[in-house]
């Protein structure tokens, strides 16, 4: 019996169309620095959301792993730090221009590197929840660390 679906990683006609005709494919971006968000209600509405959705997903979460309470909370907010850190230091980075037809709905027959970027860009689909959270923590630290830093240099008679 036949399997069904895609039975080779590359098809002929996809290795002869990259061969004459080349597609540009992505990259991945590691450890690149983060610009802080300077809206300053944004930064707070994207932190609020963060503390109040994580513990949220740890309570969902805890119960369904097979080990003690205390062990299943250490095991699943570890993998989410690891996983948040994670996010935050790889950025996929795909080429939207080259990942097929319709949107990337559709496969390019004759180019192999618009399959790349469609794995790019769903790698990109998963980081993002963790880089959202790794971004709103890092600007609220950002936001007080600028604050600090502006009220030492400040002189003491604009107090007043």
């Amino acid at each position: 019996m036949r399997p069904i679906g895609r039975t080779t990683t590359m098809r002929y006609t996809e290795y002869w169309g990259e061969r004459v005709n080349p597609g540009n494919v992505g990259k991945i971006a590691v450890g690149e620095e983060h610009e802080p968000c300077q809206c300053k209600p944004l930064v707070f509405v994207r932190f609020l959301f963060v503390i109040i959705a994580l513990p949220v997903a740890w309570v969902l979460a805890i119960p369904y792993v097979p080990l003690p309470m205390w062990q299943a909370a250490i095991v699943v907010i570890g993998g989410t730090l690891i996983y948040v850190a994670m996010s935050y230091l790889v950025d996929p980075q795909p080429d939207l221009e080259n990942i097929g037809h319709l949107g990337g709905l559709v496969d390019n027959k004759t180019r192999y590197s618009d399959d790349l970027n469609r794995l790019l860009q769903q790698a990109q689909y998963v980081l993002g929840p963790g880089r959202f959270v790794a971004e709103s923590l890092f600007d609220i630290k950002c936001f007080f660390v600028h604050e600090e830093k502006e009220l030492a240099a400040a002189p003491e008679d604009a107090w007043r």
